[in-house]
């Protein structure tokens, strides 16, 4: 009974500790933390790869590398009456945690003092190192729960394709989000949804495989753009559209 509970600490505290090692560079070495997760993430990669082709590999899996089955008794089953397993139902949890952390807690505003303005939260004597480090390895404690999802509940093993580029998606929805934990939620499920139909769109319509890419790309663009000219043109002008809404009321 304990097993699953405590295959999904290890998951979060070997996670926490890999991601925490970002915030660290960040806070007390000055390293770009994007740089730094990327280039963290190539050495998890690589890592991962050793131990599948190699010392954990099931000696049956031939064509797809593989370790062993993890079995039925460790397994992440559905949740009740839905054909969906444990992950989503933690995921949300985990956004509704996460905005209750940092919009209704000290510690949450704190961080968001040091996130958006690192001298003005040094000047208030917030404890800015402690602060990065702390929420990186939240940060990396949650995405291990992910690809501890993704082993114990859809594939049963660990292989090569668990790196499908799951990371590169979530910063595309946290950048969509604006990063907000609430609004994570509804983007996740569009882009899930986008990518889930790739297979469906090349079959009906003749698509590349690159389709969802593209699509994906256009999204952030066209976000980004929105960003860009938000106030430099009078039709993207927010007090223009106060004017409007003070017109209408």
């Amino acid at each position: 009974m304990l097993a699953v509970p405590l295959m999904a600490l290890a998951a979060a505290g070997a996670g926490a500790a890999w991601i925490g090692a970002v915030g660290a560079l960040r806070a007390y070495r000055g390293v770009n933390e994007t740089i730094a997760s990327l280039l963290m993430s190539y050495i998890a990669i690589a890592l991962s790869n050793h131990l599948i082709e190699g010392l954990l590999r099931d000696a049956g899996s031939l064509n797809k590398p593989s370790t062993w089955p993890i079995g039925e008794a460790f397994a992440v089953g559905p949740m009740p009456g839905l054909e969906v397993h444990w992950g989503l139902g933690i995921g949300v949890l985990a956004c509704l945690a996460a905005y209750g952390l940092t919009e209704r807690t000290t510690i949450g505003f704190a961080a968001r003092i040091a996130g958006g303005n690192v001298r003005a939260a040094q000047i208030q004597g917030l404890p800015v190192g402690r602060l990065v480090v702390g929420f990186t390895a939240l940060g990396g404690a949650c995405a291990a729960l992910a690809g501890f999802f993704e082993v114990a509940a859809v594939h049963g093993n660990a292989n090569a394709s668990l790196n499908a580029g799951f990371g590169y998606t979530g910063i595309l929805v946290a950048f969509l989000a604006r990063h907000n934990p609430l609004a994570i939620l509804p983007v996740a499920f569009l882009l899930g949804g986008i990518e889930a139909s790739n297979g469906l769109i090349q079959r009906r319509m003749q698509l590349p495989d690159a389709t969802v890419l593209v699509l994906e790309g256009l999204l952030f663009l066209v976000v980004l753009v929105s960003e860009t000219l938000y106030g430099r043109f009078k039709l993207f002008s927010p007090h223009l559209w106060a004017e409007k809404r003070g017109a209408a009321s």
